[in-house]
């Protein structure tokens, strides 16, 4: 019996490492695997379009929806369906600087008026008919004379002129009827162009409406050109493909049947060296890596930049852009496998 097990165990450790007799019970491991294409493939495309009006925000979402759809079918790009899996609008603000008055000027002239031989006891009644003329500011030259200004502000420069001579004559007219002794003279001139315009922060608001949608397709030779179509129109992408598999379930029950096959064919080739006899399998263990799910691949994504001058382009235009940038998608084989751990009962 000795030699039995001496030989049973020599036969296990050609075959594997994990295989193992115990008592009358053998432990055996079996593993079946595929490598397969996907069948189907499903891109996220984001629909972003903006403006003031939210009616027109999500008009211009349709019109560019439409677009992309009437790309695909002038392209020949065949898909199974087009789902919609979010929508939703907001609203943005910023502030923008704003020119008020823009272009507008005028011209201002300003005399620089000195008053010699002006005594102390008129100073008073000076002062008072400036002030009564709006003007609010007298200095002392080097050489003891008073000077004030006179501005005045026109459309052009000759009226400014004029309005600001006549206000001179005015005020000596008023300074003489008051008896105030001394001479007014204008000792300086200048006539000079005002910028009228002004700037003002303005709250500026805007409405955007996002649309995601989802393409699958069973054409895997056509997903380049759908993600293509779509970056031609500002269209934005999450540069994330899920690819899947039919009939998964069938595929993992061929999988475990295989892994049991060839675990049970293990089995039956140790006890063939030996005396023993094989019975039913009394512990089964999955040592698999959970179950068959859709796997993913990825791409350079692509920003949504949505311009209404879009919608006016002729789809041509697009069509070229499209071969232009030229995305090329290659799907690769994805691997499955089962593993199964079967321990046989023997006599």
């Amino acid at each position: 019996m000795k030699k039995i097990i001496l030989l049973l165990l020599m036969i296990f450790s050609v075959f594997t490492l994990s295989n193992s007799v115990s008592g009358k019970r053998v432990q055996v491991r079996g593993t079946a695997s595929r490598e397969l294409l996907p069948n189907t493939a499903k891109i996220s495309l984001m629909l972003v379009t903006k403006n003031e009006s939210l009616d027109k925000a999500s008009k211009e979402n349709a019109e560019l929806f439409e677009k992309y759809k009437n790309l695909l079918k002038r392209t020949n790009t065949k898909y199974e369906k087009i789902s919609s899996l979010s929508y939703s609008s907001s609203e943005t603000y910023w502030w923008d600087r704003e020119t008020k008055n823009k272009g507008e000027k005028e011209f201002k002239t300003s005399l620089s008026v000195e008053v010699t031989g002006l005594s102390f006891d008129s100073l008073k009644n000076f002062l008072s008919t400036l002030v009564e003329n709006k003007i609010y500011k007298i200095n002392r030259s080097v050489n003891g004379n008073h000077v004030f200004q006179i501005n005045e502000q026109s459309k052009t420069g000759k009226d400014s002129y004029n309005k600001a001579i006549s206000k001179f004559n005015e005020l000596q007219r008023k300074l003489s009827s008051k008896g105030i002794a001394g001479n007014l003279k204008i000792a300086g001139y200048s006539n000079l162009e005002v910028n009228l315009e002004t700037y003002e922060n303005i709250k500026k608001t805007e409405q955007m409406v996002v649309h995601t949608i989802e393409v699958t397709t069973r054409d895997m030779k056509g997903i380049g050109n759908i993600i293509n179509l779509a970056h031609s129109l500002k269209i934005g992408s999450t540069g994330v493909i899920e690819y899947d598999i039919d009939n998964k379930q069938k595929l993992e029950d061929e999988l475990y049947e295989n892994a049991y096959k060839e675990a049970l064919k293990k089995a039956q080739t140790i006890l063939n060296k030996t005396d023993l006899t094989l019975k039913n399998p009394v512990t089964i263990t999955d040592n698999s890596q959970g179950a068959i799910r859709p796997y993913y691949s990825y791409y350079n994504s692509g920003y949504a930049d949505y311009s209404p001058d879009i919608l006016r382009e002729k789809d041509e235009v697009f069509i070229g852009k499209a071969q232009e940038n030229n995305i090329i998608i290659n799907p690769q084989k994805f691997n499955f496998s089962k593993t199964v751990y079967i321990e046989f009962e023997m006599d």
